[in-house]
């Protein structure tokens, strides 16, 4: 048995020489969605622009911007060549936006602009900066912004979340439930109806049809978070929209 399980040991760790884990293998796992994974992979390998890059992209979606913005920095400051520098800045900027951090975001999405980023990454920064003016109500600017996109990059897949940015309009809302049968939104609008002024937005999303209860349309973000406190002081699960 003791030389059954040597053999076994030496087999693996032949195996293992031979088939090192690479790049390829953080690949893998980020596209799996196992982050964790990737991060463990990546941190083993010798640090190149693509190892940190991926090193970035893993800790974003598992929330750690503090840790996405040291490995996406590293990358700047050692590789001002690479090919992942503007995607890394656009990145870094993210992960402002991510926490809500608009200023700074705003700040790095505008030095991206000066660079004069290829026209690859352009429709990314437009959206962006479309989508912070949307949350701090500066409607103006969210239009110049999302026109710049509908004229000069129509086909680009950033075009979806432009449809979304119209279909909210320019006006904060409250959204305070969402179903998949009407007639519970219904319900939810009677509730409502005496001291707010509820209405229903339809969404398809796939193959279902949601029925979102959402309660005004305020100029200015101030008016929303009174009557959102109100709301959620209240038992309701309200929400802020965009």
């Amino acid at each position: 048995m003791r030389i059954i399980s040597l053999v076994l040991v030496f087999i693996f760790s032949i195996s293992f020489s031979v088939f090192p884990l690479s790049i390829t293998d953080v690949h893998k796992e980020y596209l799996y969605g196992n982050y964790d994974d990737a991060i463990k992979i990546a941190k083993d390998l010798r640090e190149s622009d693509e190892t940190l890059y991926y090193l970035g992209l893993s800790y974003i979606k598992i929330g750690d911007y503090s840790k996405a913005r040291t490995s996406l920095r590293r990358l700047l400051h050692r590789f001002p060549g690479s090919s992942f520098y503007e995607p890394s800045m656009i990145k870094l900027a993210d992960t402002y936006f991510l926490e809500k951090d608009y200023s700074r975001a705003k700040e790095l999405y505008f030095e991206i602009e000066q660079r004069a980023a290829s026209d690859d990454f352009s429709p990314a920064v437009l959206l962006r900066l479309a989508q912070i003016a949307s949350r701090q109500g500066k409607w103006d600017e969210k239009t110049k912004y999302t026109r710049c996109i509908k004229s000069k990059y129509p086909k680009a897949s950033e075009m979806r979340f432009v449809k979304v940015l119209d279909a909210l309009g320019d006006f904060f809302t409250i959204q305070v439930g969402a179903f998949g049968v009407r007639k519970n939104a219904l319900l939810l609008v009677e509730e409502l109806k005496d001291e707010y002024s509820p209405y229903i937005v339809k969404e398809r999303k796939g193959n279902y049809l949601l029925y979102k209860v959402r309660v005004g349309k305020f100029k200015n973000r101030y008016d929303a978070q009174k009557v959102s406190s109100e709301l959620l002081n209240g038992g309701y699960p309200a929400r802020i929209y965009p």
